[in-house]
């Protein structure tokens, strides 16, 4: 006698059908399933992921020196909010204060925290967007995006290609402000509900400059937008050479937006997160800052149980914000990263491999597009005909195959929504050895000159 197996909802198979068909999410998949290590030496260098793991043995090191971690009772329980601790609240308030200049003072009454800033993401477009409704965000951007405002708030993101030599430009905000009005022209639906920026930028590794910042905050005003900042690299700048003038990092809540910009402070929110400048990926730990709208603020809270952040990330991350030893902390991570992001550009400049310069984040930005040819002609030879000469998204995905046979994966263009296909982020914070392994395995898959070992002994830790 057989028994009818239960069915799936309609939206988990659309999910599921959508990964199948996904060649990227393959490339992820086998990446993941076989990452490298010194256990094992034959398996996937990830020099794509945005994690940082220049700091590890430093937060491993503090996090288990006697003293540091202090538990209490109220940590056993629901907490003092459903929005977070007390003893967060504080630390936050005195970090933000500390790092980001804010115009106002951040208090513990502006902050929400949550279990990794992509829950945030989703609680706040449920909050400002309805199901079927967009934010607005220049492209590339950080892939990210799309599944955390899609999964349960079923909000999109409509992007607005920005040229590279436009980016950082009040010619970017222009054009977005041109997207706004075609969509007004025409009718275009979704309807827009905010606009979203990365600052420092990702992909792209830049600081937006004060004037940029308030071109954006006139175009929410303007558009009756909400303006969503993601700050989560604040405090991974660092002294890159090849552009010693780079704009410094400048907070949305450094600024008098109402008076420079004549934009309503109700529509700023500022993100951040434990991620990245605490190199702790793992701990889910994001936060919000929204100094001028309680109705959100209290809107957020009536759903956010279920992304409530753990007590253990809540200790761990509240101890080093408040220990003596975070000014230390941040200035190695920053000597760390430049150090890394100086040895990687050598090695890209050695094999003339263009790539955008960067002064902030965990990665570079790299131009392949050269390499596609070789896939095209691969394909050519192997079906003994002729195919058109074009540079598509399949050919990119050939080359990223390539790269993950070879035993490296990268994070291919596609995902952040690169205009050109070829180009490839390649994140430099990981160990020495390890990257030293993930470039001289680039140097195998595109028949480049093995220079990797020459340009170490050049390049000091």
């Amino acid at each position: 006698m057989s028994c009818a197996e239960p069915v799936l909802s309609q939206r988990a198979t659309a999910y599921l059908d959508a990964a199948a068909r996904s060649p990227l999410s393959a490339a992820t998949a086998r990446t993941v399933s076989d990452q490298w290590s010194e256990e094992n030496p034959e398996g996937i260098v990830n020099a794509g992921l945005a994690e940082n793991s220049l700091m590890h043995d430093y937060l491993a090191r503090f996090w288990e020196r006697p003293g540091s971690l202090r538990i209490t009772h109220t940590d056993l329980t629901y907490s003092t909010s459903v929005l977070g601790s007390d003893r967060l609240f504080k630390a936050l308030s005195t970090y933000f204060q500390t790092c980001f200049n804010p115009l106002e003072p951040v208090l513990p009454k502006h902050i929400a925290t949550s279990n990794g800033l992509g829950a945030m993401i989703e609680h706040i477009a449920a909050a400002i967007s309805d199901p079927g409704e967009a934010w607005l965000v220049s492209a590339p951007y950080y892939y990210g995006f799309g599944p955390d405002l899609d999964a349960n708030s079923q909000v999109q993101i409509a992007s607005v290609h920005v040229p590279r030599e436009q980016c950082n430009t009040l010619a970017e905000v222009e054009l977005l402000d041109a997207e706004m009005e075609r969509r007004e022209r025409d009718v275009v639906k979704p309807k827009i509900t905010a606009v979203l920026i990365t600052n420092p930028h990702n992909p792209l590794g830049f600081c937006y400059s004060r004037e940029v910042l308030l071109a954006y905050c006139r175009l929410a005003q303007r558009w009756n937008l909400f303006l969503v900042s993601d700050e989560i690299y604040a405090n991974s700048v660092y002294d890159a050479p090849d552009i010693p003038d780079a704009p410094p990092f400048t907070s949305i809540l450094s600024l008098d937006v109402k008076k420079d910009a004549g934009c309503s402070p109700a529509r700023i929110l500022c993100l951040y997160g434990m991620s990245k400048d605490f190199g702790a990926n793992g701990f889910r730990a994001g936060a919000m800052v929204c100094q001028h709208n309680d109705k959100l603020l209290s809107a957020i809270a009536s759903k956010a149980r279920p992304m409530r952040m753990g007590s253990p990330s809540d200790i761990l991350w509240s101890a080093l914000l408040t220990s003596d030893d975070l000014p230390s902390y941040l200035a190695q991570n920053r000597r760390a990263l430049s150090r890394a992001y100086t040895y990687v550009t050598s090695w890209l400049r050695a094999h003339h491999l263009p790539y955008t310069p960067a002064n902030a984040g965990h990665f570079v930005l790299v131009d392949f597009r050269k390499h596609l040819e070789a896939v095209t002609n691969d394909r050519v030879l192997e079906k003994g005909g002729r195919e058109p000469a074009r540079k598509e998204a399949n050919d990119e995905v050939a080359l990223l195959n390539r790269f993950v046979d070879g035993g490296v994966y990268l994070g291919p263009g596609a995902s952040y929504a690169c205009a050109d296909p070829g180009f490839f982020r390649i994140t430099f914070c990981i160990p020495r050895r390890e990257l030293e392994i993930a470039l001289e395995r680039i140097e195998t898959v595109c028949g480049l000159p093995h220079k990797t070992a020459e340009i170490s002994r050049s390049c000091p830790e």
